[in-house]
Parts: structure tokens; sequence; C-alpha cells
């Protein structure tokens, strides 16, 4: 048991490695903020307990008698979290002020979520994650005027009638 810790810890630390570095101003934010110590626990996974100090970022499944907050959240509340930016009051418990300073501060940190995919899952995922991200944060402002769009198909279609014209007389 002791092995699979290890190397889940381990594990743990080089996403939080990819994560400081799939952001360009995360590692001042967090300097900014340490010390902190927090726990999180997902649905049914077992808490994890997390020191952020000057030394970096420690990870461990033992409790700490200095944690400052809690977050108990679900997957779907992860999921709004990437979309909205917000957590809910009632997942927090101690310190919610510090917590929700560290949340905002994750927000505001542009993670480039589809190089850390990328990263920590391959290609593939990262390229799908790139094109879904690509797809959630379009504007309006791209849009193709349809006039436009049908005049350049109308003089693509006579070109290649030309074309086709040109090469039936040799």
């Amino acid at each position: 048991m002791l092995g699979i810790s290890n190397t889940t810890r381990s594990s743990l630390k080089k996403f939080v490695k990819d994560l400081v570095s799939s952001s360009p101003d995360l590692q001042n934010k967090i300097n900014t903020l340490s010390p902190i110590s927090f726990s999180i626990k997902v649905d049914f996974l077992d808490a994890l307990f997390i020191q952020i100090n000057d030394d970096g970022v420690n990870i461990d499944f033992a409790e700490h008698s200095n944690t400052e907050f809690s977050i108990d959240i679900g997957t779907l509340e992860i999921l709004k979290y990437i979309k909205t930016g917000s957590v809910d009051r009632k997942h927090i418990k101690g310190d919610e002020e510090r917590a929700f300073v560290f949340i905002n501060m994750l927000k505001g940190a542009h993670i480039d979520l589809p190089i850390l995919i990328e990263r920590n899952f391959g290609h593939l995922p990262g390229a799908l994650s790139y094109l879904v991200d690509g797809k959630m944060n379009k504007s309006s402002d791209d849009t193709i005027n349809e006039d436009n769009l049908s005049k350049q198909l109308r003089s693509l279609s006579i070109r290649l009638d030309r074309l086709e014209a040109f090469a039936n007389e040799k």
C-alpha cells in the first residue's frame, strides 16, 4: 500500500508542476498566497492534504493539524468550476475567505487546459480538448457574412467550370 501511496503522491506532484508550468503567472500568485494548507476531497476518493510554502508543494494522504480549509466537492461541481469559475459555499469548510482567495487565484491564473491535458493524457485528448476549448470560447465576431460566403462560393464555382471547359478543349 505504501508503494501505491508514493506513486500517487509523485504523480500528483508532477501534475501540480505541469499545472504551474501551463500558466504564465500561477507561480507568482502561489508565492503571494503561500504558506497555505488545505484539503480537497472529490466524491468517493480519499482526501488530499496539500501544503504550499516556500519549499514547494507537499501532497499527502495523512491529515495535517494546521489545515486552514477543506473543499468537499463532486465531479459535477468540478466541471461547473471549470466552466464558470465558481464553487458553491456549501462545499467549503473552515476559512472560507482564504478558500475563495485561493479559488479565485486559480480562476485568474489563465491555465492552459489543453496543454495540461496533453501533457498528462497524450496528444489525442490534448488536441480534442483544444478543439472543444476553441468552440466554447469562440466569440461571435468570427462569423462570416452569409452574402460574402455566397459570393466566394459562386466565384469558385465559375472558376471550376472554366477549368473544366479548358480541360475538355484539349
